[in-house]
């Protein structure tokens, strides 16, 4: 983020102890973020897009799809709750290791067994339930590896860092899922490999960090007036409930790529053949442009010293387009709309954590806080497919494209009201 947002910041800096400037760019932890970025990103959405249906459809292929679809849904609460819970525990912890950094170790300790039992196992119970505590094991490493921005990481480069959270962020989400879609027919193998690049990038991260010890910091007694800690941040001010309102819009039209293939054949009148073809282009192209747009949208902001402009004018790059396939129902138009989708989603994930943390109520607990930041994007996640499917059930999947546009217009505008930050 740039320097500006620290003179805007003067009223709450005491509130929101952050790292001091030590004038030198803060790579260690910049760089053990985006390590264990990749690290929890990986097998989660590796496992969940690709490995996740191929394991269900081998050990109980009559009930495949309501299985993936409670699956889907229940992991979803799941992260909404425990990402709350484990971020407060950390916040909470004091070790000579600091409060984030044994979480991420033992989550992916337990984490490993979860996916183990999950790969190995032919009983669908088992399989089920171990993917359900690997879902919980998931959220305690990336709520505490989250914190580490507002821990380590001064407000003056966290445009940068996060630009470097964001290429993290895209090469875990669509890598992952390219990369466990070619054990579909192998779902063991496959998990094994997404769990070596998972730990080995997790303890790469830990060992980069090198977070300084906290038990200097007071250590409270936990007591039954400490379950506010596991609460939402009631008074911690507008632009944090803007925040996370944006954040939740934002995720909110995501079922527009849910319905992809059936807009493609149904909508467009094109064939399955070329259907997937177009689908594998249009993957290919969101991720080269979001990548790209990721790099650079971090050190722009802090050079031009604001991160909320290009932040709502990257939604409404997504928002805008959403018209062409509208008007223009063919493949050409809606892989346009998906190559603006990759470029004002790239620039949005690599601001995003750099606008979610300058947001926080008070330093000390930022993991909790961002948790709920992150349910708030979670529920939208959850929301997505139940809009997507209302609105194509009233107005075809037509409609599915301005309903894209106007909720992505309620996010740029809620990310506009913040007065925190330029």
């Amino acid at each position: 983020m740039s320097s500006a947002i620290s003179d805007t910041m003067d009223a709450t800096q005491a509130a929101v102890q952050g790292p001091k400037d030590t004038g030198k760019f803060p790579w260690r932890p910049s760089m053990a973020q985006f390590f264990a970025t990749i690290g929890w990103y990986a097998p989660f959405f590796g496992i969940s897009a690709a490995l996740l249906p191929a394991k269900l459809a081998a050990v109980a292929p009559d009930q495949k799809a309501d299985l993936l679809a409670q699956s889907t849904t229940i992991a979803m609460f799941i992260a909404i709750f425990a990402g709350v819970i484990f971020g407060a525990l950390s916040d909470m912890t004091r070790t000579r290791w600091g409060g984030r950094s044994p979480w991420i170790i033992l989550g992916a300790i337990f984490g490993t067994i979860g996916l183990l039992v999950f790969a190995l196992s032919s009983n669908i119970v088992v399989v089920m339930l171990a993917w359900f505590f690997y879902v919980v094991c998931y959220n305690a490493i990336m709520s505490a590896g989250m914190a580490w921005m507002p821990d380590l990481i001064p407000v003056k480069y966290r445009g940068s860092a996060s630009a470097i959270f964001g290429v993290a962020t895209q090469i875990g989400l669509n890598g992952a899922q390219s990369l466990g879609s070619l054990f579909i027919t192998n779902v063991p193998t496959g998990v094994f490999v997404l769990l070596v690049i998972s730990d080995i990038l997790l303890f790469i991260a830990v060992v980069v960090c090198r977070e300084p010890s906290n038990l200097d910091k007071p250590r409270g007694k936990f007591d039954v007036s400490q379950f506010k800690d596991f609460l939402p941040p009631m008074h911690a001010g507008r632009d944090y409930w803007f925040a996370a309102f944006a954040r939740f819009m934002f995720m909110m039209p995501g079922g527009i790529g849910t319905y992809r293939l059936f807009t493609l054949t149904d909508y467009m009148h094109q064939s399955d053949a070329d259907a997937a073809r177009w689908m594998s282009f249009m993957a290919l192209l969101n991720l080269i442009l979001a990548v790209v747009s990721a790099a650079i949208a971090g050190p722009l902001a802090d050079f031009f010293k604001t991160i909320k402009i290009p932040c709502a004018l990257a939604v409404f790059a997504v928002g805008i387009p959403c018209w062409l396939p509208f008007f223009i129902p063919n493949p050409l138009m809606y892989t346009i709309y998906v190559a603006f989708s990759g470029l004002g989603g790239g620039i949005f994930i690599s601001l995003d954590q750099a606008l979610m943390t300058s947001v926080l109520p008070n330093n000390e607990t930022a993991a909790k806080d961002l948790a709920f930041l992150n349910a708030a994007g979670t529920v939208g996640q959850l929301l997505a497919p139940l809009l997507a499917f209302a609105v194509l059930k009233a107005f075809g999947y037509a409609g599915l494209f301005p309903m894209g546009f106007i909720v992505l217009t309620l996010a740029a505008i809620s990310i506009f009201g913040i007065k925190r930050i330029k």
